[in-house]
C-alpha cells in the first residue's frame, strides 16, 4: 500500500512539472513570436521611415513587459522604438520633443542600464535620446554633451565591439560644430567602425544588424560629402541598396540629391 501512494506521489509531482514546463515553453514560445514581430516591424518602419509602423512596434514589445515585466530583450526594443520616434518628431520640423516620450524614453534606457548584461546597450540608448534633445534644444548641449560623451565612453568600456556606440559616437562627430569637438573625419571613423562591427558581430541585442549597417552607411556617405568626397559617398550609399533595395532615405533622398549635385557641377 505504501509503494502504492508513493508510486502515486511521484507520478501527480511529475505531471505537476511535465505542466509547468509546458505552460513556461508556450510562454516563451509566445514571448519569442512577439519579441521577433516587434524586430520585423521595427525593421520594416525604419526602412521606410515610417512612424505608424514603429508605434505598432513598441506596442508589441509593450504586450511582452505587460505580462513579463522582467523581459530585457522587450525593453530594449521598446527603448529603441521610442528612441527612433524622438527622432522622427524631431524630423518633422517641430522644433521640440513630445516631452511624455522623452521622459519615458530616459526612465527606461536607465533601468536598461541596470540589466549588467545590457548596460552598454543601455548607455548607448541613453546617449541617443540625450542627442535628440541637443538637436531640438541647442542649449541643452552645455549639460548634455558631457553626458552623452560619458555614456558612450562607459559604453564602449563596458562592451568594444558594440556597434551602437560607434554609430551614435559618429552622429555626435558629424552634428557638433568643429569649435566644440566636431569633426567629420572622426565622424567618417566612427561609421566605419560601426559598419565594420555590425558586418561581423552576431545580430545586435533586437534590431536586425542590417538596420545598423543600413545607417551607418547612410551617415558615412553624408560624412564622404562634407569632405567633398563625392566619389566616396556614392559608393557607401551603393553599399548600403545593394544590401536593401528599398531603403528610402538613401533611395529617395541622399544618392539622388548626391547625383543631383554631381550632375550639376559637370
Amino acid at each position: 500500500m505504501k509503494n502504492v501512494i508513493v508510486k502515486g506521489l511521484l507520478f501527480f509531482i511529475s505531471l505537476v512539472v511535465m505542466m509547468h514546463v509546458s505552460l513556461q515553453a508556450q510562454s516563451n514560445g509566445s514571448e519569442n513570436s512577439l519579441l521577433k514581430k516587434g524586430n520585423d516591424l521595427i525593421y520594416k518602419g525604419l526602412v521606410s521611415y515610417n512612424k505608424n509602423i514603429i508605434i505598432n512596434a513598441s506596442d508589441e514589445f509593450n504586450s511582452i513587459l505587460k505580462s513579463d515585466s522582467i523581459s530585457s530583450i522587450a525593453l530594449y526594443g521598446l527603448t529603441f522604438s521610442e528612441y527612433k520616434l524622438l527622432e522622427m518628431s524631431m524630423m518633422k520640423g517641430s522644433g521640440e520633443l513630445p516631452d511624455s516620450l522623452y521622459q519615458t524614453a530616459i526612465s527606461n534606457a536607465k533601468k536598461l542600464i541596470a540589466e549588467p548584461v545590457y548596460s552598454s546597450e543601455g548607455k548607448t540608448l541613453l546617449a541617443a535620446v540625450y542627442m535628440m534633445k541637443i538637436a531640438t534644444s541647442p542649449m541643452s548641449a552645455v549639460t548634455l554633451s558631457p553626458k552623452i560623451n560619458g555614456l558612450l565612453d562607459e559604453a564602449e568600456s563596458l562592451n568594444p565591439r558594440n556597434p551602437e556606440a560607434y554609430l551614435i559616437r559618429g552622429m555626435m562627430k558629424y552634428n557638433t560644430p568643429e569649435m566644440f569637438g566636431g569633426s567629420y573625419t572622426d565622424a567618417v571613423k566612427n561609421f566605419s567602425k560601426a559598419e565594420e562591427l555590425f558586418e561581423n558581430s552576431a545580430d545586435s541585442i533586437i534590431v536586425n544588424k542590417n538596420w545598423g549597417k543600413l545607417e551607418a552607411l547612410a551617415w558615412l556617405g553624408k560624412s564622404y560629402e562634407k569632405l567633398n568626397k563625392p566619389d566616396a559617398a556614392k559608393f557607401a550609399y551603393k553599399k548600403a541598396l545593394s544590401l536593401e533595395p528599398d531603403f528610402s532615405w538613401i533611395k529617395f533622398n541622399l544618392l539622388p540629391n548626391l547625383e543631383k549635385e554631381n550632375d550639376g557641377n559637370k
